[in-house]
């Protein structure tokens, strides 16, 4: 047994990690399935390719060539599918199509010819995957990953380049054999094949982890961090605030009146409002700012340096102002109004942790709901909405409990 027994096994066994993945990961089905036939085509590649020189030279030659290019076509489009850039398919068909009948056309026998051509439909193959995936990879996964990924691609750029001069010059080395040349590119070709199906199957496990991530801290119906994401996020502005002085502003908002929103107009109505609520505060945040929803009709707007008693209250009114000129329908003609009470607070030189801020956030929005709703409150002061007058009591007086002052 030689070496390319041994790459044409390792790539069969690959298939068979790919056929097994293709029944566990649904979501990633259709770019696994390429790389199944990838890693099955190239495996008969190299079968036939082992049988030589005793093997009809049509099947040994001129059809190894053709599936080999097949293979590489497979883990191009699998790559594109995976990085959700719209594959090139005209390209592939034409490179499929066009090449094999070259290889039929210039036959078994013409070995300078025929090397010449498969290096450098191979190249072309390799040089289209990086410009199709280079940017959509390194969005996804980032520069160190990227380039991780470009290794096996520039070693078999490599190879190629070297058989493709090689032909050009007449001075094809057979692959068959056991000679050192032999030995070098099948060393190359069983470690590139290693790593690109390695890399790959990591990155599907990446992702997985990223969409998990995404799933534990995320709010499914808008968009927005839960309440686990922002506590640690939270958490992490918080120590910064407290390690270097900077400031911190936090907005407690909670949509008012939504449980009669619900038994009125119906749950999807409540969602079309959360919704709302969501996209406002999305557009109107800065973008250091980070948004959340709590739970139910409960909303955090988390301000990295930023001074409660300027920044968040300027926010806050910009926000009011915002959600009230929104227009929410229950059906074709009836419109949903839709107010917000809101708290803002801050850091403070004696606070032991990250809930001291949130409490404060809480009882400021709660005088708010208290003091008549729709109002913004800043902690330890009054009401300061525009036009709503004297304003309510002390927010330091509210207490920090959420309760029938919700709705």
């Amino acid at each position: 047994m030689n070496l390319s027994h041994l790459v044409g096994i390792q790539l069969f066994l690959y298939a068979v990690l790919w056929a097994l993945c293709a029944r566990i990961l649904v979501t990633e089905r259709r770019a696994v399935l390429h790389y199944l036939a990838y890693a099955f085509s190239a495996g008969v590649a190299i079968l036939f390719i082992s049988w030589r020189p005793e093997g009809p030279a049509w099947w040994t030659h001129t059809f190894s060539s053709i599936v080999n290019m097949v293979s590489l076509v497979c883990a191009r489009r699998g790559a594109e599918v995976f990085l959700q850039t719209r594959p090139r398919d005209t390209e592939h068909v034409l490179t499929v199509v066009l090449g094999s009948a070259v290889f039929a056309w210039i036959g078994p026998d013409d070995t300078s010819a025929r090397v010449a051509l498969g290096a450098g439909l191979a190249g072309a193959i390799l040089l289209g995957a990086v410009s199709s995936c280079w940017r959509p990879l390194r969005r996804e996964f980032g520069l160190r990953f990227t380039l991780m990924a470009a290794v096996p691609l520039a070693a078999m750029l490599f190879i190629n380049l070297e058989l493709g001069l090689s032909a050009w010059r007449g001075q094809v080395v057979p692959v068959e054999g056991s000679g050192m040349p032999q030995a070098i590119t099948w060393t190359v070709t069983l470690v590139s094949a290693a790593v690109f199906n390695f890399l790959f199957l990591f990155l599907l496990g990446l992702r997985m982890h990223h969409n998990l991530h995404r799933l534990a801290t995320q709010d499914p119906l808008t968009g927005l961090l839960n309440r686990r994401g922002m506590q640690a996020v939270l958490q992490k502005e918080w120590m910064r605030g407290k390690r270097y002085g900077d400031p911190l502003a936090v907005i407690s908002l909670d949509v008012d009146h939504f449980k009669r929103v619900n038994d009125q107009h119906g749950h999807d109505a409540g969602d079309r409002v959360l919704i709302a609520v969501a996209e406002v505060l999305k557009s109107h945040a800065r973008a250091s700012d980070q948004v959340a929803r709590m739970g139910g009709e409960e909303f955090l707007v988390l301000m990295p340096s930023a001074h409660a008693e300027t920044d968040g209250v300027a926010l806050a009114a910009r926000l009011r102002e915002a959600v009230n000129r929104t227009v929410v329908l229950a059906d074709a003609t009836v419109r949903i109004p839709v107010t917000v009470s809101w708290g803002v607070s801050g850091i403070l030189p004696q606070d032991v942790s990250q809930e001291d801020v949130l409490r404060r956030a809480d009882e400021a929005l709660y005088q708010g709901k208290r003091s008549g709703r729709d109002r913004v409150v800043l902690f330890g002061l009054h009401d300061i909405t525009p036009g709503s007058g004297a304003g309510g009591a002390d927010a330091s007086h509210a207490p920090g409990r959420r309760g029938d002052a919700a709705q």
